[in-house]
C-alpha cells in the first residue's frame, strides 16, 4: 500500500466537506482496498497532532494481545497476579478481576472514585495508579453486563504491562513503540507529545460552539502537562492519516480475531447508557442509529469512538479503514450525529466505487 499523500479523489471530496460542515477543524483519511482515497484537512494542517480521547484504547489493547500471544501475559489471569495491590485494594473486591474483564469493560469499576477528579489527575500516572488500585468493585450497581471504563481501562493494562515486563517506569510507552507502532511504520503516533513536536498540537476548541462542556474540557486538555503526559486510555496524539493506517494494518493483523471476539450483544452499557457491542479491546458495529461506525455498519466492523469528536474504524468486508480527528472538546449531540452520518457516507461512497 502506498503511503505517499494522494489527492482527494472527486467522489470523496464531498465526504470531507460534510465532515467539516459544523465548523470544526477536521482531518479525515480513508483507505479503501489498500489505497488512500481521501486524505484531507479543513481548518487545520494535515500534520497537526490531534488528541484521540478514547480512540487511543485499541492501541493499548493491541499491545496487550500481542504480549499475550507471546506468553508474557495471560488474558484469563487475575490482574492481581501481576499487580497484587490491585487485588488487595477495595477490600479485596477486585481479587478475581481478570485482564479479559478489563478488555471487555466488565470490571464493575468503571471509575475508581469520582470521575471528574480522575480526569483532573489523569496526567499524574503514579497517583492515578494508586487511585485505581484502591478502587472498590461496585457489584450491586454493575452486577452484570458491561460498564465502560473511560480512564481506568488504560491505567490497569499499562500497569500490568509494566509489572509483567520488568517494572520499568515507561514500559507501556516503550513497548507500544517497539511492539505496535514501529513495526507498523507509525512514526507519528505519540503517547505523550515530545517537546520538539508540541508546536504541532491541534488546540481543542474552547468556545461554546464546541459543546456544553467545551470550555472546561479544552482548558484541561490544552495544558502542556496533559498533552505531554502518558495516558494509556485517552492520551495518544496523532493525525487522521496515522490513525487510518493503524486500522488498515489491523485488517491483516493476526490479533484481529482476538481483539474482535464479541463480549456483548449490543445492550445498553451501564456507564454510557448507549447500545454497545464490545469486542475484547475494541467496539464493534451493528448497533443501529447511534453507532459511530454508521447506522449501516455490520457486526464485523470494529474500531473505537473518541468522545464523539474523533474516530477510527475498519470494515474487513469493504476493505476499508478510517481515521477522523477534530478539534472539538466534548461530544455535542450535533457532533455525534455528524460522526454517524460521515461514517455512513464513507461506507456508501466505498460501496459505490
Amino acid at each position: 500500500m502506498s503511503t505517499t499523500p494522494a489527492p482527494i479523489l472527486p467522489d470523496w471530496q464531498p465526504v470531507l466537506e460534510v465532515a467539516a460542515s459544523r465548523g470544526a477543524s477536521v482531518q479525515l483519511t480513508v483507505v479503501h482496498r489498500g489505497e488512500v482515497v481521501l486524505d484531507g484537512a479543513a481548518g487545520c494542517t494535515p500534520d497537526a497532532l490531534g488528541w484521540l480521547f478514547s480512540a487511543s484504547k485499541p492501541f493499548t489493547s493491541l499491545l496487550v494481545h500481542r504480549l499475550a500471544g507471546r506468553g508474557v501475559l495471560e488474558l484469563d489471569a487475575a490482574v492481581a497476579e501481576y499487580w497484587p495491590e490491585f487485588g488487595t485494594g477495595g477490600r479485596g473486591s477486585k481479587a478475581g478481576t481478570t485482564l479479559r474483564d478489563v478488555l471487555t469493560h466488565r470490571t464493575a469499576v468503571p471509575t475508581a472514585g469520582p470521575y471528574p477528579a480522575a480526569v483532573l489527575s489523569m496526567h499524574r500516572a503514579e497517583s492515578s495508579v494508586l487511585r485505581v488500585a484502591r478502587g472498590r468493585r461496585r457489584a450491586r450497581r454493575y452486577a452484570s453486563g458491561s460498564a465502560y471504563q473511560p480512564l481506568d481501562f488504560g491505567f490497569i493494562l499499562a500497569e500490568v504491562v509494566r509489572r509483567a515486563t520488568g517494572g520499568r517506569p515507561d514500559a507501556w510507552a516503550e513497548l507500544l513503540h517497539r511492539e505496535v507502532l514501529d513495526p507498523a511504520g507509525l512514526t507519528d503516533v505519540h503517547p505523550g507529545v515530545p517537546e520538539a513536536q508540541m508546536h504541532r498540537c491541534l488546540p481543542l476548541d474552547g468556545s461554546w460552539r464546541a459543546g456544553p462542556g467545551g470550555p472546561v474540557v479544552a482548558a484541561v486538555l490544552n495544558r502542556r502537562a496533559v498533552r505531554q503526559a502518558r495516558i494509556p486510555a485517552a492520551g495518544l496524539s496523532t493525525t487522521a492519516r496515522q490513525l487510518a493506517l493503524f486500522y488498515r494494518g489491523l485488517l491483516d493483523a493476526p490479533e484481529r480475531s482476538a481483539l474482535c471476539a464479541p463480549s456483548s450483544e449490543g445492550g445498553r452499557d451501564a456507564w454510557t447508557r448507549l447500545p454497545t457491542r464490545w469486542g475484547t479491546g475494541v467496539q464493534l458495529g451493528g448497533t443501529g442509529d447511534w453507532c459511530p461506525f454508521g447506522t449501516t455498519s455490520t457486526e464485523r466492523t470494529f474500531g473505537h469512538n473518541g468522545s464523539d469528536v474523533c474516530l477510527g474504524w475498519a470494515d474487513p468486508d469493504l476493505d476499508l479503514a478510517v481515521g477522523m480527528v477534530t478539534d472539538r472538546a466534548s461530544g455535542h449531540p450535533g457532533d455525534k450525529r455528524l460522526m454517524v452520518h460521515v461514517s455512513d457516507l464513507i461506507r456508501a461512497t466505498a460501496m459505490a466505487g
